[in-house]
Order: C-alpha cells, then sequence, then structure tokens
C-alpha cells in the first residue's frame, strides 16, 4: 500500500507540474491572428454578448469556412468567456491528452508507472510539431488538441477492449454517452476523423465475427459516422477549398506530402535518437571524449542566447556588411536572413545538447541478450497508422506542419508502448543511464521551457503596449496606427507562435475588433523609438499626449 501511495503522489505531482507550466504560458501569450476572428461573430464585426451569439457564430462559420463544428463552438465559447478561463481550460486540456496517451499506452486504467507518464509529458514537449501553434495559440490549440483528446478518450473503450483489460458491459448510458463522444470525434480534424472512423469500424467488425460486439460499440460507430458526415459536409469546406486550391494540381498535393512528413521527423528527433539506443548495440561513441568541449561550447551559446543573441547578431552584422553588400540583396533577403539567424542559434543548443544525451545513452545502456516486447506488434500497427493518418492529407491542398499533431500522438502512445517493457524500463530508467535520460530530459525540457517563457513574457509586454496605443487612438478617433517591427524573433524551437501586427490575418481581425482602419508596422526615427520604448502600456491608457497621437502615429 505504501508503494501504491508513494506513486499516486508522483502521478499527481507530474500531472501538476504540467498543468503549471501550460496555464503560465498560455496566460503569458496574448490574443492573436485568428483569435480576434473568433472572437466576433463571425464575418459580422460585432463583438460576442451572449450564448446565442455563440451558437450564432458557430452556424455562420460552418456554413461559411469549414465543419469542424465542435472545435470552433469550443473556440468561440470560450472566447466570449474570457481569456483566463481559457488559460485554464487549455492547460487542462494539454493534461488531458498526457493523461491520455499514457492509458492508451498502458492499455489499462492503472496509474502504477509514473516514470511512463512523466515520459509521456517531456516527449509530448518535446516532439509534438509547431508546439506553440497547437497547444498554446487558443484558435489552433482547439483545432488540434481539443480534436485529439476527444479522440482518444472515445478510442479508449474500444482500446481497453480490445487488449482485454476492461469490459465495459452493455449499458444503455455508456451506449448513449460513446454515441455523443462519436460524433465530437467525428467532426473534430479531417485526417483524424477519418482515421478514427476507420478504427472503430474495424475494432466492432473484429468484435462481431468474435460474436462478442457490444451495444456501445455500435452505437459509437454510428455516432462517429454521423460526425464524419457532419465534418465534410459542410458548406464552408466547399468555400474554402476552392479558395485554396487554386492552381494546386496532384504534384502539389504529392510534394506537401513530404514536405509535411519531413518537417514532423524533424520534431520527433528525440524520440527516434532514444527508439535507436534502445535497438542498437553500438559501443564506444568515437565523440566521446569531445562532451566536455561541446558542452562548453553550448554554455557559451546559452549565454548568448539570453542575452540578446549577441553571437547571432555578431555573424550577422558581418555577414550584411561586410558580406552581402558585394550582392546587393533585398530587403526581403535581409528580413528572412535575420529571421534565420535569430532562430538558428537555439536550433544548434537544443541539437548538441540532444546528441550529447544521445551519445551518452546509447554508449551507456546494456540490455544483454535478445529484447522481447510485449506489445511490439501494437506500436508497430500505431506507427503505420501515424503514416496513414498523415496519407490521408494528400486530399488537402496544403498540409502544414501542425496537421501531423495527432500523428505524433499515436507515435508517442507507440513508443511508449515500448519503453514500458520491464527489461527496456529497468535498463533505460535505472543505474548510470537512467541518470543520464533523466538529466538529459531535464536539460532539454528546461532550456525550452525557459526560454519559451522567457519569449512568451517579453511578447506579452510589447502587445500590452501595442493594444494600448490601438484602443487610446480609436478613443480619440484616429483610425491609423503604426508601430516599430516586433524585435523578438526567437521562437524556442516553435514552442512560441506570435505574429507581428503586419501579419494580415492579424491585422484584418485586429482593426475590425478594436474599431480602426490600418495599423502598419514601420522601421522608426530614432526619437520616434526611444519615445515609443519608454512608453508604459498603463501610462497610454490614461494619458497617452495629443502629440503622440497626432503627430508620430498618424498616417500622413
Amino acid at each position: 500500500m505504501q508503494g501504491s501511495s508513494s506513486k499516486n503522489f508522483e502521478t499527481a505531482i507530474i500531472l501538476l507540474i504540467i498543468f503549471v507550466i501550460m496555464f503560465e504560458l498560455n496566460y503569458l501569450m496574448p490574443l492573436h491572428r485568428d483569435d480576434y476572428d473568433y472572437s466576433m461573430i463571425w464575418k459580422t464585426g460585432e463583438h460576442l454578448s451572449s450564448l446565442s451569439d455563440v451558437f450564432e457564430s458557430t452556424a455562420r462559420h460552418y456554413f461559411l469556412h469549414g465543419g469542424r463544428a465542435f472545435t470552433v463552438f469550443c473556440l468561440i465559447l470560450f472566447l466570449w468567456l474570457g481569456k483566463f478561463i481559457f488559460d485554464a481550460a487549455n492547460a487542462l486540456m494539454f493534461t488531458a491528452l498526457i493523461v491520455l496517451i499514457y492509458l492508451h499506452a498502458r492499455r489499462d486504467l492503472k496509474f502504477d508507472e509514473p516514470k511512463i507518464l512523466a515520459a509521456a509529458g517531456v516527449l509530448a514537449w518535446l516532439c509534438l510539431p509547431h508546439f506553440g501553434e497547437v497547444a498554446i495559440w487558443k484558435s489552433g490549440s482547439t483545432v488540434y488538441l481539443w480534436s485529439a483528446v476527444p479522440v482518444a478518450l472515445f478510442l479508449l473503450p474500444y482500446n481497453l477492449s480490445f487488449a482485454g483489460t476492461k469490459n465495459f458491459g452493455n449499458s444503455k448510458i455508456f451506449a448513449a454517452a460513446i454515441f455523443i463522444f462519436g460524433i465530437i470525434a467525428g467532426c473534430s480534424v479531417e485526417n483524424l476523423a477519418v482515421t478514427v472512423t476507420l478504427i472503430s469500424a474495424g475494432t466492432a467488425l473484429y468484435f462481431w465475427r468474435k460474436n462478442s460486439l457490444q451495444a456501445w460499440m455500435v452505437t459509437g460507430n454510428i455516432g462517429n459516422f454521423l460526425g464524419l458526415i457532419i465534418l465534410l459536409a459542410a458548406p464552408g469546406n466547399f468555400v474554402r477549398y476552392d479558395v485554396q486550391s487554386a492552381d494546386k494540381g496532384i504534384l502539389i498535393h504529392i510534394g506537401n506530402q513530404f514536405a509535411g512528413n519531413g518537417e514532423m521527423l524533424i520534431f520527433i528527433l528525440p524520440l527516434v535518437l532514444l527508439l535507436i539506443c534502445v535497438f542498437s548495440k553500438s559501443k564506444n561513441s568515437p565523440v566521446e571524449n569531445s562532451h566536455k568541449k561541446i558542452l562548453a561550447v553550448t554554455g557559451i551559446l546559452i549565454i548568448s542566447y539570453f542575452c540578446d543573441n549577441f553571437l547571432a547578431r555578431a555573424v550577422q552584422d558581418f555577414c550584411t556588411e561586410i558580406i552581402f553588400p558585394q550582392f546587393d540583396p533585398s530587403k526581403k533577403f535581409l528580413e528572412r536572413f535575420d529571421n534565420f539567424m535569430m532562430k538558428s542559434e537555439e536550433f544548434i543548443i537544443y541539437a548538441l545538447i540532444l546528441f550529447i544525451i544521445f551519445f551518452k545513452v546509447r554508449d551507456s545502456i546494456t540490455f544483454g541478450g535478445n529484447l522481447k516486447f510485449r506489445n511490439f506488434p501494437y506500436s508497430i500497427f500505431l506507427f503505420a497508422l501515424a503514416i496513414f493518418n498523415n496519407f490521408v492529407m494528400i486530399a488537402a491542398p496544403t498540409f502544414p506542419a501542425r496537421a501531423t499533431f495527432s500523428s505524433v500522438v499515436m507515435i508517442l502512445i507507440g513508443a511508449l508502448a515500448i519503453l514500458r517493457n520491464s527489461n527496456v524500463h529497468e535498463k533505460l530508467f535505472e543505474g548510470r543511464t537512467g541518470e543520464i535520460v533523466k538529466l538529459g530530459a531535464v536539460a532539454l525540457t528546461s532550456f525550452t521551457i525557459f526560454s519559451a517563457t522567457f519569449i512568451t513574457l517579453n511578447l506579452r509586454e510589447e502587445n500590452a503596449k501595442r493594444l494600448a496605443i490601438i484602443q487610446a487612438a480609436a478613443a480619440k478617433k484616429i483610425y491609423f496606427v503604426k508601430f516599430p517591427p516586433l524585435e523578438i524573433k526567437n521562437r524556442a524551437i516553435r514552442h512560441v507562435f506570435f505574429s507581428d501586427f503586419d501579419n494580415n490575418v492579424t491585422k484584418e481581425g485586429l482593426c475590425e475588433f478594436y474599431g480602426i482602419e490600418d495599423t502598419w508596422v514601420k522601421d522608426l526615427t530614432k526619437n520616434e523609438r526611444r519615445y515609443f520604448e519608454n512608453l508604459q502600456a498603463e501610462e497610454i491608457k490614461t494619458n497617452l499626449s495629443d502629440w503622440y497621437i497626432s503627430g508620430i502615429w498618424r498616417k500622413k
């Protein structure tokens, strides 16, 4: 009993840490991009003011833009309820996803493997593609995160029944509940909805052939199929598809597969390297003697990263002042080079830490004999399912890496099913190897969490200042406002997602929401920038000078 209590305590602490980190990042990240559009009744410009507005906006979106009815309803509802409530709900939803990943890997309802639960949290943080877009940005998280959670919950009874660890019986209440969750899962996000429909139907067919089909399996499939019809038959799908698919032939769709899957592989690299350690028997890494030098370089890069990227900026200045003038590059090229330099430093730090851990773990792990995996066919099935889930996106005109979210969740579940085998678990999480794995996990997550927090905090301050200016300008009936470009370029390996005010998606929704006509981002003179940087958001709201509004910031 004492051991069970200890594991329950560890489980609770792990989940609390996950929730707190996610709530902090959600709280610090301001609304942006599509969040402003969804904060109004869809395409009317009217602010949400009641629950009936939420339903009206959801219906308008369904007919004008797309069929993701459940997730869009949740997005609009929580934007109406308020950002703080949304922040907490988003953090809770991510925590729930980690629990469901663990349960699907465990294939029962026992919480007696806190190390596997912690591994699920760490790997989800490191491997989920474009994390800031799919788990923190409000509009993106409701599409991907808020789709994955009800789908994983819907499929859990099927998985447990297939594994033989739980019999749910023929309760009418349970059958009704699964029917509702089936509808929600069916109208989630397009590729995942197709995949989950095939999984639930295949599982039901398996039990039917074994003469053990239960009522809830049937109602779940019916609900799932109805949800898929609701999703795919939405009039808004055809409107959006006509716009996005213009001039995009089959070769573009095939090329999208290579781009989307390739980017996914980059994000799941920590997991791939971990599995290589499990299956590899090679010893004596050739870079063993270089670890201290690599650590020293990494330390210098980390100092530079948190001190205004002085190394990256030095290289950038050298290139722009000495090398590039000979080729006379365009302004757009220089902007992209600047963006690349700011992001390259963080990726180099991340890669150096990751590969040091990889070689250390690979050189210390000893399995002694052939490995035997209880759930290996289950893991292979999930890996294949992830590939199929991505392939479904071939029908879409675009395939951004964030759309691989649900596929990465499947891969995580399959990998954790391998890691929780006793012979792997003991060797990987115990002794010297366990110390290296734990230290490496702390190093990678600490760097990305601290950098994401640092960047998001600065973004929050800059955003508050800009919004204060917009509100003050709108109150004075001045409808054109300009800002200096955001200096913040880093994104903490995509754990931060934010668009400057010159992004058309942000600009259009923002202007409509606050009642101004235009914002634009422009380089300022030294005096203008000095004045802007000295402004405090709270002072702007109450004491914004007429000179500031009518002079510098008014469109001439």
